[in-house]
């Protein structure tokens, strides 16, 4: 039994250690001077510690305007997704039709395929029709990244909330688009909140579809203005981790203050009534 444990602690503290010393030697090394992060041998501490890198990246044009078409773009994205997906899951979940499990399947296997396959057919049509460097195209092109997996996960929702509350509802006299609109949706928020989530993670750490498809400055998004750090010769490590820090912060801030919420709908969603 003390082995089992031992094992067992060994295996965690294993697992935390390799998940939290990068993230804990890049936000040493963002405050560090460059030339002290390139020293050798690395120190893990600094020993000038500076905010000059993260002053440098909050006050520079170019990364100021990223970094609010990142969130612009991150934001809009996930507003789209989450309509259309909770759309989608609806009718996946309560309607029955001809090719249904063809279809869900189908949009699955979508899911599966790499998005480098798709960047070429992406880019000749975006060009052809105008939207190459917008942030709309970005908008619309994570939808492919996104929207698959939250029709996946809010078909499951949907199908643990009886039946009986929309017949009531139904019988009252509310349409179907009412009835979702007063019974499903105040009761799914769990499940939203989840699929808001997924979205805006995705969205706002998404790199290999902004860098070919919008990497005009104006339109640039930040993990793509943060690629300027890195040339051939040269690596800005303070700057480009400070970027990384900053970059790191809405996804935080967003996993802790929504975690309780976040559980229930996954537990909430994984369970069939």
């Amino acid at each position: 039994m003390l082995i089992e444990k031992t094992l067992i602690y060994f295996v965690i503290a294993t697992f935390l250690f390799i998940t939290f010393a990068p993230l804990l030697w890049v936000l040493s090394t963002s405050f560090k001077p460059n030339s002290e992060a390139i020293s050798f041998p690395p120190k893990f501490l600094p020993d000038s510690p500076t905010l000059d890198n993260y002053l440098f990246v909050l006050t520079d044009p170019k990364l100021v305007t990223s970094l609010f078409n990142s969130l612009a773009v991150s934001l809009a994205s996930t507003g789209l997704s989450v309509v259309v997906s909770a759309l989608g899951g609806y009718a996946f979940a309560r309607f029955d039709f001809k090719g249904k499990n063809l279809l869900i399947s189908t949009i699955l296997g979508l899911f599966m395929i790499p998005v480098v396959i798709n960047i070429i057919p992406l880019y000749i049509m975006l060009a052809n029709i105008g939207l190459l460097n917008s942030l709309f195209a970005l908008v619309l092109t994570f939808q492919i990244l996104i929207i698959p997996l939250n029709i996946f996960l809010l078909k499951n929702y949907f199908e643990t909330i009886p039946k009986e509350l929309e017949e009531a509802a139904l019988i009252d006299g509310c349409s179907k688009m009412r009835a979702f609109w007063h019974v499903i949706v105040p009761i799914s928020i769990p499940g939203f909140l989840i699929a808001a989530i997924l979205s805006f993670r995705f969205s706002w750490n998404e790199f290999v579809l902004p860098i070919v498809l919008s990497n005009r400055p104006d339109v640039m998004v930040f993990q793509v203005a943060l690629y300027q750090f890195i040339s051939l010769y040269r690596i800005d490590w303070g700057y480009l981790t400070a970027g990384i820090n900053i970059a790191l912060i809405p996804v935080v801030v967003l996993m802790l203050f929504s975690q309780k919420r976040m559980i229930r709908g996954l537990t909430l969603g994984a369970v069939r009534g």
